[in-house]
């Protein structure tokens, strides 16, 4: 019996109504340096012509490189198709990818070789190009590279601290970025710790980041600058939402990931012995669900017998409130502190 073909990199692109762009992402991928790999497109359910030029790509050039898989209903959410791709992927090193970037033609090759020289679990990229506009070049000397980390950019691969409490600490102070397509993965690491993408709207890249910080025993920073993200007004991401779908959307996102990260950190002796860092996470999580911007958006706009009902409906459909009660109870006695202190100081 033949040996099943295990390729060393397994690139997942979660699609939906990519038809402008996906022909640029395949190309770059497909002009890489390091042949090695498979692709695994996984439609959401699009209505454009998006499946159409895939199709178009499998029967030419990348004929066995690519696979496409369509999701029987369209999810909403990034994490299902990603998570679907996870399951039938076959790669020694797993790399996420969004239907509407590209990759630099040494960006495998640069990424393998790291991986294996430091043999690590996840190889982390500090630094990405931006290309604003609708079409994108992998000429480096066109493309401008950025960090949206608040840490030094550094000049050779580094460890992160293998100090449980620093690692959470730089995460929670923004030190270390969380898009998909910044980490270089092996896939045994998901597999044996049973790692996906929590089912949110806009916050499972946050918590998936997070997972795979708490759990990769080797997890290395590199400055290699090899994703290429594309700037668009009018993606998913900026899109003008009404503000039913904004509540739905951030407020959902915040109540079922509070109750995955607490579900995740209970695992975890060291959020138990010292609950200080497990809040510190909940408050970053709470900041990057942008509670905030609906206060700023909505709040304002509408009477609040309606943001009682919008937000009564969101919390109805939510099964374990335990993590979201016991973190509004702790902050809120917090603030109530807080305040009594400021008024005796006053006194």
């Amino acid at each position: 019996m033949a040996k099943k073909f295990i390729p060393s990199i397994s690139v997942i692109i979660p699609m939906y109504n990519a038809e402008k762009y996906i022909g640029e992402c395949l190309d770059s991928i497909l002009a890489q340096t390091f042949d090695d790999y498979e692709i695994i497109v996984v439609d959401d359910c699009s209505t454009d012509d998006s499946c159409k030029i895939v199709e178009n790509y499998m029967n030419g050039e990348g004929q066995y490189k690519i696979q496409l898989v369509k999701l029987s209903e369209n999810s909403g959410m990034p994490s299902t198709p990603r998570n679907r791709g996870l399951e039938i992927s076959r790669g020694e090193y797993l790399f996420f990818m969004d239907d509407d970037d590209a990759v630099t033609d040494t960006a495998f090759e640069e990424l393998y070789n790291v991986a294996k020289k430091f043999d690590a679990d996840v190889v982390h990229c500090q630094k990405f190009f931006t290309a604003p506009g609708e079409t994108v070049t992998t000429d480096k000397n066109l493309l401008k590279a950025i960090s949206n980390e608040r840490r030094d950019i550094i000049a050779s691969p580094e460890w992160e601290p293998n100090d449980f409490a620093k690692r959470v600490i730089n995460f929670s102070e923004h030190k270390i970025a969380w898009a998909p397509w910044q980490h270089f993965i092996k896939r045994d690491l998901l597999v044996k710790m049973n790692i996906e993408f929590p089912p949110l709207s806009i916050s499972d890249d946050f918590l998936f980041s997070f997972f795979i910080l708490c759990t990769a025993k080797k997890y290395l920073t590199v400055p290699n600058t090899i994703y290429i993200y594309r700037v668009r007004q009018n993606s998913t991401f900026h899109s003008v939402k009404t503000v039913e779908k904004i509540i739905h959307s951030h407020v959902r996102d915040f109540f079922v990931g509070m109750a995955h990260l607490d579900n995740f950190m209970e695992k975890f002796k060291f959020f138990k012995l010292f609950p200080d860092f497990k809040y510190k996470v909940f408050d970053f999580f709470m900041g990057n669900c942008g509670i905030e911007r609906i206060v700023l958006q909505i709040y304002e706009q509408l009477p609040a017998y309606e943001l009682d009902s919008l937000i009564r409906k969101e919390l109805d459909s939510i099964t374990d409130k335990t993590a979201l009660t016991t973190y509004l109870f702790s902050r809120m006695n917090i603030l109530t502190l807080k305040l009594i202190q400021q008024l005796e100081k006053k006194v």
